[in-house]
C-alpha cells in the first residue's frame, strides 16, 4: 500500500458552527480578549480568535500561563509514543528506526478528516502524544489549548530546514509546530490521450475548459478551498482565501459549467485514477503524482504521465508536526519530531512518501537523478523558490468559511 491508499482527502475539512468553533476554543471569554487582540492589530480574525496569518501578515500565536512547554533536561520516557496521524502518512522504516534508537514502541493511530481528530483530540476519551496538522486548524487549536508549545532544546534538526519554515508566517519562531512536508497542487493529465495538455494555454487551468473531446474523464480535487481556488486562478485570481462572495460565487459557477461539458468528477484519487486511465485530466497534489510509478497497469510507462503547476503563484501546502498539550510522553514526543527532521531520515521518508520534506540538503536535480523521482514528473518536486513565489489556502473568518461552503455546497448539488 503507498501513502495515498485512503478513502478522503487529508486536506478535506467541514466547517462547524460559531458554538462548536467557540467549545473547540476553551471558553467565550479567550475568544473575546483574543477579539480585542486581533482588532488592536488589524488583522481579520479567525474562528479560533486568533488573528489570521497572512503572508503578509506573519502571526505569532499566543502562550498560555497554563500551558507551558516541556522544562529542558529531563530524561525521556520509555513510552510507548501514541502518535495521531493520516493514514499511510510517515514511512514505516523511519518509525522502526525510531523505535530501535529510543528503545521504545510507537503505536500510530489514523483519522481521514481533521473534523474527525478534532472531534477525538476535544473528547478527552482519547490520549496522543503527537498529532499531524494542517495550517488550516493550527491557529484554532492553540486558542484551544489542544496542543503545547514546543521546546526547542530538544529540537536541534530544526535547523536543517528551510529558513523561512524555520520560522513561518502562520507560526513565527515555531512555537507550536515543525514543518513536515510541502507540495503544490496542479493538473495531472495522461500524455497518451491529451493532445492539448495544459502547458499548452497561457494559463494551464484552461485545460478543465477546453475538455469536451474525452468528457468523463475529468476530475477536480473533492476539496472546496483545491477546487474553487483553482476556479479563481482561471480567472486571473490569484487571491486564493478571497471572502469576496461575487468572485467566490463565479468561481463555483465556472465548476458547474464543467459538470455540463466534461462531466467532472470530483474525488482525490489522482494519484491511482491518472495512472490506471481512469481520469485523463485531473486536479492533484505532487506528493500523490510523485508516486505515479507505483500504479501504472503494466506495460504502461510512468514517462505517459504529465504534472503541470503554475511556475508563479502556485498553491503551495505545507503540513506540520504538533505536540498534544496532554501528551503522556513529552519529551519522547520531542525527538521523534526531531528524528524526522534529520536529513537522512527525511530523504528516506520522502523516497516513500513522496510529499517531500522541506530540508535543505534536499537537491532537486540529485532527487531526479537518483531515481526517487521520475524525470518527466520533475514537476512534482518543490523547491524553496516555489514556496518564496506562492500562495497559499489559509484559514477563513466565519463570515468566509461560510461564503465557501455555501458556494461550494451549490456546486456539488448541481
Amino acid at each position: 500500500m503507498h501513502p495515498r491508499e485512503r478513502r478522503t482527502t487529508r486536506r478535506h475539512f467541514l466547517f462547524g458552527s460559531a458554538g462548536a468553533v467557540a467549545a473547540l476554543s476553551g471558553a467565550e471569554t479567550l475568544l473575546q480578549a483574543a477579539d480585542a487582540l486581533a482588532g488592536r492589530l488589524g488583522g481579520p480574525i479567525g474562528p479560533g480568535g486568533i488573528p489570521l496569518a497572512r503572508r503578509g501578515f506573519p502571526v505569532t500565536l499566543p502562550l498560555y500561563s497554563d500551558n507551558d512547554p516541556v522544562d529542558s533536561g529531563r530524561t525521556t520516557e520509555n513510552g510507548p509514543l501514541n502518535v495521531f496521524n493520516w493514514s499511510d502518512y510517515v514511512n514505516p522504516a523511519v518509525v522502526k528506526k525510531f523505535e530501535k534508537a529510543y528503545n521504545t514502541k510507537v503505536k500510530i493511530t489514523t483519522f481521514e478528516n481533521e473534523e474527525e481528530a478534532l472531534a477525538k483530540l476535544t473528547s478527552g476519551s482519547t490520549s496522543f502524544d503527537v498529532w499531524f496538522a494542517t495550517v488550516e486548524y493550527l491557529s484554532r487549536t492553540v486558542a484551544g489549548k489542544l496542543i503545547q508549545p514546543l521546546n526547542h532544546s530538544y529540537l536541534p534538526n530544526l535547523k536543517n530546514v528551510w529558513p523561512q519554515l524555520q520560522s513561518p508566517f502562520y507560526d513565527v519562531h515555531s512555537r507550536y509546530s515543525v514543518p513536515y512536508t510541502v507540495y503544490t497542487t496542479g493538473i495531472a493529465w495522461r500524455k497518451d490521450k491529451v493532445k492539448t495538455p495544459p502547458t499548452a494555454f497561457k494559463n494551464g487551468f484552461d485545460a478543465f475548459w477546453h475538455a469536451q473531446k474525452f468528457a468523463g474523464k475529468v476530475a477536480l480535487l473533492d476539496d472546496q478551498r483545491e477546487a474553487i481556488g483553482m476556479a479563481l486562478q482561471h480567472r486571473g485570481v490569484h487571491n486564493v482565501n478571497t471572502e469576496n462572495a461575487k468572485l467566490v460565487q463565479a468561481a463555483a459557477n465556472d465548476l458547474k459549467q464543467l459538470t455540463k461539458t466534461v462531466n467532472v468528477k470530483t474525488n482525490t484519487t489522482q494519484y491511482t485514477d491518472v495512472p490506471t486511465g481512469a481520469t485523463w485530466l485531473g486536479q492533484a497534489w505532487s506528493g500523490d503524482m510523485a508516486g505515479a510509478t507505483y500504479y501504472m497497469p503494466k506495460n504502461v510507462p510512468v514517462s505517459v504521465i504529465g504534472y503541470w503547476r503554475p511556475e508563479k503563484s502556485a498553491v503551495v501546502g505545507s503540513d506540520m508536526v504538533t505536540i498534544l498539550r496532554t501528551a503522556k510522553n513529552p519529551v519522547l514526543a520531542h525527538h521523534f519530531l526531531n528524528f524526522l527532521l534529520d536529513n537522512a531520515h527525511g530523504l528516506e521518508n520522502f523516497s516513500w512518501l513522496g510529499y517531500m520534506p522541506p530540508l535543505k540538503t534536499i537537491n532537486p536535480n540529485k532527487v531526479i537523478a537518483q531515481g526517487y523521482i521520475p524525470k518527466n514528473l520533475g514537476s512534482t518536486i518543490v523547491r524553496e523558490s516555489d514556496f518564496e513565489n506562492a500562495v497559499s489556502l489559509l484559514p477563513l473568518t466565519t463570515q468566509g468559511q461560510a461564503t465557501w461552503q455555501n458556494a461550494w455546497s451549490a456546486f456539488k448539488a448541481g
